[in-house]
C-alpha cells in the first residue's frame, strides 16, 4: 500500500525525480499513446462486495459519463465541462464541489500525464513495494487546487501502478495493470480499488474499448434526482428517547420505528426488520460506525412517513441492536439519502419534522453552505477559534465530538485532565473510548456556542477516526436551533429557538 509520506528507514534512491518521470514518459511514448483522442468508450465487468456487475464509460471532449452496476447497487457519474454530478444507488444526485472535487483535479492531473510534465508539483518519496511485492517508485503529487495523492511508478515497466489518497479512517489504493494503446488512448484494462481490507475490494476489467467513434450527445443528458413524493409540505411528530430523535414510518404495510440520523451515509434496516419485510439481502457492505462492521444490501422501493413516500432504492442491512427506542431495537435509520431527497425541517420546540420537495419550504434562519461530496452534511466551523470542518449529526446525542487527529494537529487547543476519566461512546459496530473535555467556543455559521461539553474520541478505525473532519456537532448542541436541511441545494439553515442558550454562563 502506498503512503503519502516518506517511510523511514528506507534505502537511498538511486534515481532522481527527473529520472523517474523521464522513464515514465518514455514508457508511455513506447506504447504509441499519442494523446487522448476526442472520444473514448470502454465497457467491462465488475466483481467485489460479494457481487458481480458491469460498467460502461464514455468520454467526448470535456464530457464524461461512467455507469456502474454491482448487484442491486447502481451509480452514475456525469461530467460536463467543469460540472460533475453523481447519482447514487438511492437515486440522489449531488453536485461535486468540495473534497471530491479536489480529488478529481488530482485524478485528471495524473491520468493526463501532466504530473510527469510538471515536476514542481511532485515529490519523490523513494523506492517501495506493492502489496504483492513488486518494486515501485513512490511519489507524492499535489497539483494546484488538488488533493495530495500517492503515485506508484512500476520499477519494471515505468507505468502508473498505484494511486492512493486518504479516505475516512484509512487509505484507498487503486491499482492499474494491463495497459493497452486503444487508437492513441492509454487504457489500463485491469483496475482494483481497495481500502486495505481485501474483503471489500472491487475489481474492474475492460472487455471492449474503442476511440475516435462518435458518441450520441444524449449519453450526457443531465441527471435527474429521486425526490420525496409529497405534493405539499408535510409535518409529522417526532419521538425522543435517551437523546435520540425518532419518527414512525412503514414499508410494504409494515410499521417501522426509525432513527433520524443525518450523520449516516445510508438508509439502514435492522436484520430483523429486513426479514419481516421479506427482503432479499445480498452482497456485502463495509460500514464505518463506531467501528468498522459489515452488512448487506437489499432492494426496497420506498418508506412511507405520514402521507409522503421517501424513495429508497437500496437499503443497507446491518445489526442495529445497539440502537433502541423505548427499550426495543429500532427498525432502521434515516440517513443521508432521506435528507438528500427532501427538504427537512426539525423543530425541537414543537417536536415536529416537516418534509417537502427540495427548495420548497419558506426560508427560515441563517443559511450555511454544506459540502455533501461524501454523502454527509459537512460544514466549515471553528473550535476554540481554529478553523475546523465538522459533521452536522442529528444521530449523535453529544454536544460535540472531537477526533483525536484534530487534537494532535493542534496540541493544547482543548485542555483536558492529566489523569482523564475515560468513557465509552457507543454506536453501530461497537464503541470507542473517549476523554471528556470542555471546548470554550464552537462557531457554526454566524453563531457562537460557548462551553461545549465535548468528548475527545480515541479511535483508529471507524467514523470517529475520520481524516477529513475535526469532529461531529451533535443533537445536544443542534437542539438550540430549528434546523433545516436542504442538501439537494447544499444548504443548512439554523434559526434560534426560544430556549436558545449560547452557554456563556455554564461551568465545567
Amino acid at each position: 500500500m502506498l503512503a503519502l509520506q516518506a517511510q523511514s528507514p528506507s534505502p537511498p534512491p538511486s534515481l532522481s525525480l527527473a529520472g523517474v518521470l523521464s522513464r515514465h514518459l518514455a514508457a508511455v511514448h513506447a506504447l504509441g499513446a499519442s494523446g487522448a483522442p476526442k472520444t473514448l468508450e470502454t465497457s467491462g465487468t465488475l466483481a467485489g462486495l460479494g457481487e458481480t456487475g458491469t460498467f460502461h464509460y464514455w468520454r467526448d471532449g470535456h464530457s464524461e459519463r461512467d455507469d456502474e452496476t454491482l448487484g442491486v447497487r447502481t451509480q452514475r457519474t456525469l461530467r460536463t465541462g467543469d460540472r460533475e454530478e453523481v447519482r447514487n444507488a438511492n437515486g440522489d444526485v449531488r453536485i461535486i464541489r468540495g473534497v471530491l472535487a479536489q480529488r478529481q483535479i488530482t485524478e485528471d492531473f495524473i491520468d493526463s500525464g501532466d504530473f510527469a510534465r510538471h515536476p514542481e508539483d511532485d515529490v519523490l518519496l523513494g523506492p517501495g513495494r506493492t502489496l504483492d511485492g513488486r518494486p515501485i517508485w513512490r511519489l507524492r503529487v499535489t497539483p494546484p487546487g488538488g488533493a495530495s495523492y500517492g503515485v506508484g511508478i512500476d520499477a519494471a515497466n515505468w507505468m502508473v501502478d498505484e494511486k492512493a489518497y486518504p479516505d475516512g479512517d484509512g487509505l484507498t489504493v487503486v491499482d492499474y495493470d494491463r495497459y493497452r494503446n486503444v487508437d492513441g488512448a492509454l487504457v489500463p484494462f485491469l483496475e482494483r480499488d481497495s481500502n486495505g481490507d481485501r474483503a471489500f475490494d472491487v475489481t474492474s476489467q475492460v472487455v471492449t474499448a474503442r476511440a475516435g467513434v462518435p458518441i450520441d450527445p444524449a449519453i450526457f443528458a443531465p441527471l435527474v434526482s429521486a425526490v420525496i413524493d409529497a405534493p405539499a409540505p408535510l409535518t409529522v411528530p417526532l419521538l425522543s428517547w435517551q437523546g435520540h430523535l425518532f419518527v414512525r414510518g412503514s414499508a410494504d404495510g409494515q410499521p417501522l420505528t426509525l432513527l433520524l440520523d443525518s450523520g449516516s451515509q445510508s438508509i439502514f434496516l435492522d436484520k430483523a426488520a429486513a426479514q419481516r419485510l421479506g427482503l432479499s439481502v445480498q452482497g456485502s457492505l463495509e460500514i464505518r460506525g463506531a467501528e468498522r462492521t459489515q452488512g448487506g444490501v437489499a432492494a426496497l422501493d420506498a418508506i412511507a412517513i405520514g402521507g409522503a413516500s421517501v424513495p429508497v432504492g437500496v437499503a443497507s442491512v446491518v445489526d442495529l441492536t445497539s440502537i433502541t427506542y423505548d427499550g426495543k431495537t429500532v427498525d432502521g435509520v434515516l440517513g443521508y439519502p432521506f435528507f438528500a431527497c427532501a427538504e427537512v425541517r426539525i423543530d425541537p420546540e414543537k417536536m415536529t419534522m416537516t418534509m417537502a420537495r427540495p427548495g420548497s419550504l419558506p426560508p427560515l434562519g441563517s443559511p450555511i453552505a454544506v459540502d455533501t461530496d461524501r454523502e454527509l452534511p459537512e460544514v466549515d466551523a471553528s473550535i476554540n477559534r481554529v478553523r475546523a470542518r465538522v459533521l452536522v449529526d442529528t444521530g449523535d446525542t453529544n454536544e460535540l465530538l472531537v477526533f483525536e487527529a484534530f487534537t494532535q494537529a493542534h496540541p493544547g487547543l482543548i485542555p483536558y485532565a492529566r489523569n482523564p476519566r475515560f468513557v465509552q461512546n457507543s454506536g453501530v459496530g461497537g464503541s470507542n473510548t473517549s476523554i471528556p473535555a470542555m471546548v470554550d467556543q464552537l462557531g457554526i455559521g454566524p453563531f457562537m456556542l460557548y462551553n461545549r461539553y465535548a468528548d475527545i474520541i480515541l479511535a483508529s478505525k471507524g467514523a470517529f477516526a475520520d481524516s477529513e473532519d475535526a469532529g461531529n456537532v451533535g443533537w445536544a448542541s443542534l437542539k438550540n436551533f430549528v434546523v433545516t436541511f436542504d442538501l439537494a441545494n447544499a444548504t443548512l439553515s439554523l434559526e434560534k429557538t426560544r430556549w436558545f442558550d449560547e452557554g456563556r454562563g455554564r461551568s465545567p
